[in-house]
């Protein structure tokens, strides 16, 4: 009986694992945010005071002030959308698809990243 419940929790533990590494960061995009869906090579990373960072790609961001996609360090998906686009900077992975906010003066923010 013993080993009966600790296998169930096991399931468990290893099927929330799974549900936890396939989520998307893209469930952080509000539908109905505006998208990029092609490859990006990130050239460039960087990060300023405690709540902005963002990078630079190879390929134009067009429509974005200055080719800059912006990434919001005070919300927990912005951190999360750094420490991804970091890791694919340094494997040299490639952004597949990004979503994003534009404000008026044309800054884009990520929303959602995907990674490959």
């Amino acid at each position: 009986m013993l080993k009966v419940k600790v296998l169930i929790k096991m399931k468990k533990l290893i099927l929330s694992f799974i549900v936890m590494i396939a989520l998307p960061f893209s469930v952080f995009a509000e539908q109905g945010d505006p998208e990029f869906n092609q490859p990006f090579t990130i050239t460039q990373v960087f990060s300023e005071g405690t709540t902005t960072a963002g990078f630079y790609t190879a390929e134009a961001l067009t429509g974005c002030k200055w080719n800059i996609m912006y990434l919001d360090l005070s919300t927990e998906s912005g951190k999360a959308m750094f420490s991804q686009v970091l890791a694919a900077k340094s494997a040299g992975f490639k952004v597949v698809r990004v979503y994003y906010k534009k404000n008026d003066s044309e800054k884009c923010t990520a929303t959602g990243l995907h990674i490959r």
